[in-house]
């Protein structure tokens, strides 16, 4: 019998089967299997070892279950002798088709068409397809300005389809078809642009929400903007047996982190999103109408093209200018208004299943409410509430009334007269100035007396400007 068992790897968990293939103990690494589909996995290579001891063929189940998993698996049981290499046909051997039939192969990634969307770029650069050999690294680093000159990608998304081919062929070159992967080497740039980041605040979410078609479509656009799940991923698997509505929280199913141990994370139940999905409960009625563990979507299960479009022609209809990655602004503005709002950060990075450096990265943003608190200004009415002194003089036109600088007024005859004759009365006081000599002096009274003089200049001063 063979055993399953869970083990750190490069900081993610692997499932892996351990199993007495002859008189020897193997291990069989599962990759990116999760529990699941580990246990159909054991269970198969349990039949593939009794029937290579009893001289036989699989079962057709397991037939057919060799068929579909991934390629590094299948060389792994290949070389343990329990199963035929894959051979390749020839017309694999040149780039396209083998990177088509490649990503025909991987039916455990989440999303080949990311990849096939790759290659296309490439056929296209390439006009055709051509063998192995020819392909220098050269071609690669055309082909890499030609989709950002020629097709105005970003330098992220060019950098990505670079990244995706040159993925593939390394597994090329582990089947010796290649002796060097010529993808590799190329600068790319992999940086988040974040040109396309858009904030969508209430107002625009209210006015979206008001124009959605139905009532599945408010809750499916009030999980990405009030919930911060990702769509379509999490927002399809969500189940109403997820939902705990008495502990005002429910469970997200994340395909995407689940690669790395973490399936699933717990949620509050924002006031928003219960709302919208008490209304959609009415609805469905699940436990009546439906089952309870029904997904709570169930009309746009398709693809994330078609939510894509659908939320450009609601936006239309609400009259709001539609905004480049759609969901993932949704995602991110959340992100930003739960940052402000004061929650701790490793809070935050629980409950949308990603670190505070990916969310530095992607997902924070400057909105106009940091700029109001900054100013203390309210961007209804423009008044200023703020107690902070301005770091940059205001000009001369914002200026109050009691800061701006009056001209001096020259005094009349009458003003100057007085001033002189209070100085000279001064002077008299004392002939030697403001300080006696020595101040122990007969004349130690004259300082105080000289003082007393000058407050009286200055009062005839003011006076006199006063009559001016």
């Amino acid at each position: 019998m063979a055993s399953l068992d869970l083990v750190t790897h490069g900081g993610r968990n692997v499932w892996r089967v351990r199993a007495y293939i002859g008189k020897r103990r193997e291990t069989i690494s599962l990759g990116v299997f999760d529990e699941s589909d580990s246990q159909i996995a054991k269970e198969h290579i349990e039949h593939l070892i009794d029937s290579k001891a009893r001289n036989r063929l699989p079962p057709r189940a397991s037939v057919r279950w060799l068929e579909s998993i991934p390629l590094e698996l299948h060389e792994r049981l290949s070389i343990l002798g329990l199963v035929e290499a894959r051979a390749f046909v020839e017309a694999e051997r040149t780039l396209i088709a083998y990177l088509r039939a490649y990503v025909k192969e991987r039916t455990d990634w989440k999303k080949p068409e990311n990849y096939k969307q790759a290659i296309d770029k490439l056929e296209s650069f390439l006009k055709k397809d051509v063998p192995f050999g020819s392909l220098r690294r050269s071609d690669v680093e055309r082909w890499h300005r030609w989709m950002i000159q020629d097709l105005e990608l970003s330098p992220n998304t060019a950098g990505q389809n670079v990244k995706r081919c040159r993925q593939i062929l390394n597994q090329a070159v582990a089947d010796r078809l290649i002796e060097e992967n010529p993808f590799r080497g190329v600068r790319i740039d992999l940086k988040s642009d974040k040109s396309k980041n858009r904030y969508i605040d209430e107002v625009t979410a209210k006015a979206i929400l008001d124009a959605c078609p139905n009532q599945e479509w408010r809750v499916i656009f009030a999980l990405a903007r009030f919930g911060g799940l990702r769509t379509p991923s999490e927002t399809l698997n969500l189940r109403w047996s997820d939902i705990q509505w008495e502990r005002n929280r429910f469970k997200v199913r994340s395909p995407k982190t689940e690669r790395y141990g973490k399936k699933e994370r717990v949620i509050p139940l924002w006031p928003e999103l219960r709302t919208e999905l008490n209304e959609l409960f009415a609805i469905v009625e699940p436990g009546v109408k439906e089952p309870l563990d029904s997904y709570v979507v169930q009309k746009y299960r398709s693809t994330e093209d078609n939510l894509r479009t659908t939320l450009g022609r609601i936006a239309d209809v609400a009259g709001v200018e539609k905004w480049p990655k759609p969901f993932m602004a949704l995602r991110a503005s959340r992100r930003t208004e739960l940052e402000r709002a004061g929650f701790k950060n490793h809070v935050l990075n629980d409950w949308f299943g990603h670190t505070g450096a990916i969310a530095e990265t992607h997902y924070l943003q400057t909105t106009e409410a940091d700029f109001e608190a900054a100013t203390g200004t309210d961007s209804q009415n423009g008044a200023t509430a703020s107690s902070v002194a301005p770091l940059v003089a205001p000009s001369r036109e914002e200026q109050p009334a009691s800061a701006s600088i009056s001209p001096i007024k020259k005094l009349n005859k009458k003003g100057a007269l007085m001033a002189l004759s209070a100085l000279l009365m001064l002077l008299e006081v004392h002939p030697s100035g403001f300080e006696p000599e020595t101040f122990g002096s007969v004349d130690r009274c004259s300082i105080q007396l000289s003082y007393g003089c000058l407050c009286r200049v200055f009062q005839l001063f003011a006076q006199s400007r006063r009559e001016v």
